[in-house]
């Protein structure tokens, strides 16, 4: 299991410094700001873009200045939820401070300001009063400050919300990186630990290290031998197993190696004694059946798609693209052969792809495991759609959804089934194991065009209120509208529909529940207005 590790990590770890450093100057410019992203210990990380002469040349070079300039940024970079505003010391002028957030750790804070307020100007008398407490030349102070930017509050708390929604976004590809990283380190830790191994099955030259099928090498060296020895018919199959590169991506390389050996298990088990199977890279397989015919040739094809269907112990349901062709005589070219049957393998994956639909697949998957239920869940999308309408939302909102609704625990197939059915609180470890399942869901729904716009929402659809939600413990108004409504409604939904799939809660139970939770689960305007729909709506018996 690969074990994630915040703490080794720092903000330049994850980021592509040249990048933030232009980030960083262009908003600067832009706005007539001053802007630096330091790390915890207050540390600069960025080069200071549009940085005020004023506080340079003349306040920080002042003891008393500079010491308090250093207070400042101390109080300003400190770990927060929510923007740190506060007058410098040393001249009145506004900053602010943004922490930026990855997996519950401070990596760095974004700093801004610079900048005097216009509603709270200085008088020229109290300007030269700062200047003698900071033993600066009053003429020189007088001069120097008429240089800093003047904002209107209002134009200062816009620049900070900006500033705000950026941390975010930085904090949520700070967080793509670090699993990436994380998956890398992990996937050498594994090579590393079969390379010994792999080296011995090299030697023998005989199987694929994973699926324990022939290597490709052995593999062409007994259709060689088939030739030779003159078996044919000889049917000659490509296979590429479907959606591997998906797995990897979504679950990780141990998943899909597991998935791998799945397929390779099935094609093993439906062969006849006689077949020849190997991997020959990657996705492919290969087999050769001597003496074979179409018929038993589609008849392989038949179970070995029924075979993976029934499968139901796997992230994704196991599949294979098959295309086939055969060296009738020695006239043919096995060359040609060979090249005929991928491109009937490339018609059959293609045509699959054009009806795949890889959600609905992970969601029948998780009724027939009984994660969830199937009439519950379209209960809740019904709910979410009727509520939707009730709050006036955009058709486009709606649709989205109905569409997160519907899948927004397909990430569920990577939690073991123990942890998701389990009625007393979770331990811290499977918490972190638990809340795992939205970030797969955000993966799923970012693959498809279709479903791109609903994974905001999905990721953070068990996000609570009160900020003790996952995956990234967001608090109030940081949480996306759209999932505050999709948490509040599935849950509900989930309240009252009966065992085992539910809680099987009592109406009047679960509205009361609703009270309750308004402030710490859900938003609380959400809740009024999701009560008063069901009195609407909705009203008990």
């Amino acid at each position: 299991m690969m074990n994630r590790n915040i703490d080794k990590y720092k903000f330049e770890d994850l980021f592509d410094m040249n990048k933030v450093q232009k980030l960083t100057d262009s908003i600067a410019d832009a706005l007539e700001i001053g802007i630096v992203i330091v790390s915890p210990e207050g540390t600069p990380i960025t080069k200071p873009s549009n940085f005020c002469r004023f506080c340079l040349d003349v306040v920080r070079r002042s003891e008393i200045g500079n010491r308090n300039c250093e207070y400042s940024d101390s109080v300003l970079g400190r770990k927060s939820d929510k923007p740190i505003v506060s007058k410098c010391l040393s001249a009145g002028l506004m900053d602010a401070g943004i922490s930026i957030i990855i997996d519950g750790k401070h990596l760095a804070s974004w700093m801004i300001g610079q900048v005097m307020i216009e509603e709270d100007m200085l008088s020229v008398a109290e300007q030269r009063e700062r200047a003698q407490a900071l033993k600066i030349d009053e003429d020189l102070f007088l001069e120097k400050i008429q240089t800093v930017p003047r904002k209107t509050r209002a134009q200062f708390n816009n620049i900070v919300e900006m500033i705000r929604v950026l941390a975010m976004q930085l904090s949520e590809l700070g967080m793509q990186s670090y699993i990436q990283q994380e998956e890398l380190a992990y996937r050498k830790e594994i090579e590393t630990e079969l390379r010994s191994e792999k080296i011995k099955l090299e030697l023998s030259h005989q199987h694929d290290e994973l699926t324990g099928l022939l290597s490709k090498a052995r593999f062409d060296e007994k259709l060689k031998k088939l030739v030779q020895d003159k078996a044919y018919p000889i049917v000659f199959f490509a296979g590429d197993m479907n959606n591997l590169k998906l797995c990897n991506d979504v679950f990780g390389h141990r998943i899909g190696d597991a998935a791998l050996k799945v397929v390779a298990d099935i094609l093993r088990k439906e062969a006849g004694v006689d077949y020849i199977i190997g991997r020959r890279s990657g996705d492919e397989f290969c087999i050769a059946i001597p003496y074979g015919r179409a018929l038993e040739a589609e008849d392989y094809c038949s179970r070995i798609h029924k075979a993976c269907a029934e499968v139901s112990n796997t992230m994704l349901p196991p599949s294979l693209s098959l295309g086939y062709a055969i060296l009738k005589s020695e006239e043919d070219d096995l060359r040609s052969v060979m090249n005929q049957a991928e491109e009937a393998m490339y018609n059959a994956k293609v045509q699959r792809k054009r009806k795949q639909n890889i959600h609905n697949d992970i969601m029948e998957l998780l009724y027939q495991k009984q994660y969830i239920s199937k009439k519950q869940v379209a209960e809740s999308v019904h709910r979410i759609e009727r509520f939707s309408r009730y709050l006036n939302l955009e058709e486009y909102t709606v649709q989205m959804l109905r569409l997160s609704a519907k899948i927004q625990d397909v990430g569920l197939i990577a939690i073991p089934k123990h942890i998701v059915e389990k009625d007393a609180e979770l331990t811290e470890k499977e918490y972190v194991e638990m809340s795992k399942h939205t970030l797969i869901g955000y993966r799923l729904a970012r693959l498809y065009e279709e479903s791109f716009p609903a994974s905001n929402t999905i990721l953070q659809s068990h996000e609570c209120w009160s900020g003790m939600g996952y995956p990234n413990r967001l608090k109030g108004k940081e949480i996306l509208y759209t999932a505050r409504v999709l948490f509040m409604v599935t849950s509900y939904s989930y309240w009252i529909y009966p065992k085992p799939t539910g809680s099987g809660m009592d109406v009047a139970e679960a509205r009361e529940r609703l009270r309750q939770e308004a402030g710490k689960q859900f938003d609380p305007k959400l809740v009024d207005s999701f009560l008063e729909y069901l009195e609407n709506e909705e009203p008990m018996e």
